[in-house]
């Protein structure tokens, strides 16, 4: 009995770990196709459009069903991929070298930066019974002040100039419908905006290539990224409470303790000069948010007492920047 019960144990594990061993192997590590570098954050698509997940910091994306296939993997400054095979264990993104707008300066006091940029964003509210599905795409602008003493405050965050937007919805009927309009504003795509200057860590100062990784409280929370004149910064907002200075317009959810599953912003930034990175030298930025809901004072859906989430990726392409003079 002891023999044979040491046998079926031991077919047990072997079936077990077969198993373990064909999930693994759905999932795919996202990298660089020059250097093949993991990339932290690639956004994952399947087949409807629906997002799977991100990437983790090992570039590892979450298990990947063989139903969801074709999938579509994006990451900004990167061409985005279609991978139709279920059994490629790695996707390689073909970088985009960009060079950005010009700089006008029409002044040399009293400036005022204008920036324009365009937003593409996929954003899905989910309840019990409904899904709503958003793709909307928008031109949008900022105004920055050189510092908090100037009379004109501008704005940080995009204000939508143009805008065009594609709703689905479907209900636990399975019935679907599609409109280019809609009451429920659900999107987090209106609320991150540009940061102001900030310090590269010192491993990469005075330095060319070089990668760094700042720890939160539990786990990676900047991930920072130099290659020589082009800075890339990817931040997990939840890893570290002073991580939110990179969103700093949604503090009033933080203080709200309203309850985000995931978080996490990616900022471009090209021709760096110096030890420093600002908004001259934004190339676009990136993000994917996951949360319970969005706020009672903000938004109501089908019954109040009925639970909702809210996930939003967008991606943000600076087109233009430009010098103005302010009229006091």
């Amino acid at each position: 009995m002891t023999s044979m019960f040491r046998y079926v144990l031991t077919i047990i594990a072997l079936v077990f770990s077969a198993l373990l061993t064909e999930g693994l192997a759905r999932d795919v590590v996202v990298v660089d196709s020059v250097n093949r570098s993991p990339l932290p954050g690639a956004s994952i698509f399947d087949r409807q459009g629906n997002s799977i997940g991100i990437s983790n910091s090992k570039g590892r994306t979450p298990y990947i069903a063989d139903e969801s296939y074709p999938i579509t993997v994006r990451y900004l400054g990167f061409k985005e991929r279609i991978v139709t095979a279920t059994n490629d264990d790695t996707v390689a993104l073909q970088e985009i070298v960009s060079e950005l707008p010009e700089v006008v300066i029409e002044s040399r006091s009293h400036k005022v930066m204008h920036i324009l940029a365009y937003v593409r964003e996929y954003s899905t509210l989910t309840t019990y019974t409904d899904t709503v599905f958003l793709f909307r795409e928008k031109m949008v602008d900022y105004m920055l002040t050189p510092d908090k003493k100037s009379k004109f405050k501008g704005w940080s965050s995009p204000r939508i100039l143009a805008c065009k937007s594609y709703y689905r919805f479907s209900n636990a009927d399975g019935l679907d419908s599609v409109s280019d309009a809609s009451n429920h504003h659900f999107s987090w795509s209106d609320w991150i905006g540009v940061v102001p200057v900030a310090e590269m860590p010192p491993a990469l100062r005075g330095v060319e290539y070089a990668t760094d990784t700042l720890r939160g409280k539990y786990s990676p929370t900047e991930i920072w990224i130099r290659n020589s004149d082009r800075v890339t910064v990817n931040v997990n907002v939840l890893a570290d409470t002073t991580s939110r200075k990179w969103v700093p317009n949604l503090s009033g959810f933080f203080r709200r303790n309203l309850d985000f599953e995931n978080f996490r912003v990616r900022f471009n930034y090209g021709e760096v000069v110096g030890d420093t990175i600002s908004p001259m030298d934004l190339a676009g930025y990136s993000f994917n948010i996951e949360s319970r809901g969005r706020g009672h004072e903000m938004f109501r859906f089908n019954r109040v007492d009925e639970p909702c989430f809210v996930s939003t990726y967008a991606e943000v392409y600076i087109l233009d920047k430009e010098y103005i003079t302010m009229i006091r």
